[in-house]
């Protein structure tokens, strides 16, 4: 039996490395712009930038409740406290369902 919390920690672990990764990336980028050529420059720099977007876009839209599929996103990702249940369902997340 799965608990929902770790699907969803799951999610939010692997899009959160990939915003990390491209703002890491954007930020070593803004200190060695001058020392490496424009074309490549340009190429890492719009890879870092898809990276970023591609991230917060799936933590936005990817993270959804395991019953109902409902996008929780934000929600769970930046709530004040910890998120024990789905905002439209009410499942808890800590009760196994699957």
């Amino acid at each position: 039996m799965t608990i929902p919390r770790d699907l969803i920690n799951r999610q939010k672990k692997i899009y959160l490395t990939l915003v990390a990764v491209g703002f890491s990336a954007m930020a070593i980028l803004a200190f060695t712009e001058k020392y490496m050529p424009d074309a490549l420059f340009k190429a890492l720099l719009y890879t870092s930038i898809s990276l970023f977007l591609v991230g917060n876009i799936l933590m936005y839209i990817g993270i959804r409740c395991p019953k109902c599929k409902a996008i929780l996103g934000y929600h769970i990702v930046f709530s004040a406290g910890k998120a024990d249940q789905c905002p439209r369902c009410r499942i808890h997340f800590d009760q196994g369902i699957l």
